[in-house]
């Protein structure tokens, strides 16, 4: 004959309220977890970094000023109109700058970043930026171009 303290195990309503602890826990915790904000804006500082330092080689290449956008709507790179075989010296910024596949310099921004500030500012054909230093925030990112036209960060 067996007696009750032969039987060792867990009862229905100890396994029931373990996985309703469980699933609770899991519901509060996981979406903390996976959240991908750090990543889309880490994401998208490396993108502007990496597109305001080809923006400055475009300038110094081509001896052409590149002015650079930023804001809600996304980054863009622009030089004036074409004069002959070279760059107008001033007038309206018409010209997108090309990258090395031959789509423009541009990129909307990602749904739910956060810039600090709409910045625009230009690189002169010897790559400095006679307005900076120029930080730009998104998100807890930050890039920095110096006056001598440096890209730093993120």
């Amino acid at each position: 004959m067996r007696t009750h303290k032969d039987c060792r195990g867990f009862t229905l309503i100890e396994l029931v309220a373990s996985i309703t602890i469980i699933a609770i826990l899991a519901a509060v915790s996981l979406p903390r977890l996976s959240a991908t904000q750090p990543f889309a804006e880490r994401g998208y500082a490396d993108g502007v970094a990496a597109s305001l330092r080809q923006a400055r080689a475009v300038a110094l290449a081509s001896g052409c000023d590149v002015q650079f956008s930023i804001d809600a709507a996304g980054y863009r790179a622009f030089q004036h109109a074409a004069s002959g075989t070279h760059c107008a010296p001033a007038g309206a910024w018409t010209t997108p700058v090309q990258r090395g596949d031959g789509n423009a310099l541009n990129e909307l921004q990602t749904a739910g970043l956060v810039l600090a500030a709409n910045r625009q500012f230009v690189f002169t054909s010897d790559g400095r930026v006679p307005a900076g230093p120029v930080a730009i925030n998104i998100g807890l990112q930050t890039i920095s171009v110096g006056a001598t036209g440096v890209v730093q960060g993120p």
